[in-house]
């Protein structure tokens, strides 16, 4: 058989892999349980409408009020529009700044753990495998190297940024040698979660996502600009307490008052070290407590926690101009934040807003109530 023949051979088989699974595969999650499920969110509040969201006064629950209105105050001087903090799903603190509750906006890179979660729910119906290839979903040409180098980037690969291409999609390393932080790599999640499903990503998250948790002010759109094959960007718009939601629903790992929305296995993967080279990075999520890490955009490796003012069993998404989702299952604690870019830059996803607003909210805790 000729070089041609064989790789129009392979490209058949392929685009044929690729035809979208039936939308039945997309149904909302199934409202039941297990007694070990329901034991995992113990003690959390899961809110229904945003009217009637559960409060607790901080003060019974072991704040010290002042220095917790001195973390908020420092996120208001920070640029901040909106933050949220839940303690065990409970509202603890809530402010605006030029802004209503309702104000929603662009997250940025927040959005990659969103998509890290529906890459898991599709992995537990059994529409994804993590070690399959992405051409095999894609077809051919998904990148902008070669197809037996592209061949050899897996899910995993793009869910732990080690497919090895640059930022513009061509080749760079052997996949899952080399961590790099890598948008383009990262948005063909999207195109093959629209694939497998046959539903664009906004219906999707809909039905497996946002509508379990109650997530009304939550909405995909497609971006102005496009990537390096000339696709349109796509952008997740939310408010502060969708975010809160989407937090508090990683830290019940994975389950909404009683009902099963994300596997719990996935978000404790997703939550934990995904590889060696970047141990501050899970599947889509970035990590705290770690021996170092490495921070976009040229991988600078800092020594030492990622946040060492906060929780060190903290996860979080991040996106640019400090979009944050918090979580510290320790603690209970969700913490969001969306508004403009609060501090000096230190990284695609990082600036000094981080270390600075920790310092202050460790200090309004009740010492007697940090593990």
């Amino acid at each position: 058989m000729t070089t041609r023949s064989l790789l129009l051979s392979l490209t058949c088989v392929l685009w044929c892999s690729c035809a979208p699974a039936p939308v039945e595969d997309a149904k909302a999650p199934t409202p039941t349980t297990s007694p070990e499920e329901h034991a995992l969110s113990a003690g959390l509040v899961f809110p229904q409408d945003d009217a009637s969201w559960p409060t607790v006064d901080p003060a019974t629950a072991g704040w010290d009020v002042a220095k917790l209105n001195a973390a908020l105050d420092f996120a208001g001087s920070r640029q901040t529009r909106g933050l949220v903090i839940l303690q065990d799903g409970r509202l603890l603190a809530e402010r605006y700044w030029a802004a209503t509750p309702n104000f929603m906006r662009d997250i940025a890179s927040a959005q990659k753990s969103v998509v890290s979660v529906l890459v898991g729910i599709a992995v537990d119906k059994q529409l994804l495998t993590l070690d399959q290839s992405v051409t095999s979903l894609l077809g051919v040409g998904w990148s902008n190297t070669g197809p037996l180098l592209e061949a050899r980037v897996t899910l995993r690969h793009l869910l732990t940024m080690t497919s090895g291409l640059d930022t513009s999609l061509q080749y760079d390393a052997a996949p899952g040698t080399k961590w790099l932080y890598n948008n383009d790599a990262y948005h063909r999640l999207r195109l093959v979660l629209e694939r497998r499903t046959g539903l664009d990503i906004d219906t999707l998250s809909r039905a497996w996502l946002f509508q379990p948790v109650g997530a009304t002010h939550s909405q995909w759109s497609q971006r102005a600009d496009t990537d390096s094959k000339g696709l349109p960007l796509w952008g997740l718009e939310m408010n502060a307490r969708d975010l809160a939601r989407f937090g508090l629903l990683t830290l019940a790992n994975g389950l909404w008052n009683g009902t099963r929305v994300a596997p719990a296995t996935w978000l404790a993967a997703a939550t934990a070290p995904s590889q060696s080279l970047n141990p501050s990075y899970g599947r889509l999520f970035w990590l705290n407590g770690q021996q170092f890490a490495l921070i976009p955009p040229l991988s600078a490796r800092i020594d030492g926690p990622l946040i060492p003012s906060a929780p060190q069993d903290l996860f979080a998404a991040l996106g640019k101009d400090d979009q944050k989702v918090y979580v510290s299952r320790a603690l209970g604690l969700v913490v969001t934040r969306i508004g403009a870019q609060a501090g000096t830059r230190t990284a695609e996803t990082l600036s000094d807003f981080d270390e600075e607003f920790w310092v202050r909210l460790m200090a309004a805790r009740n010492a007697s109530n940090i593990p």
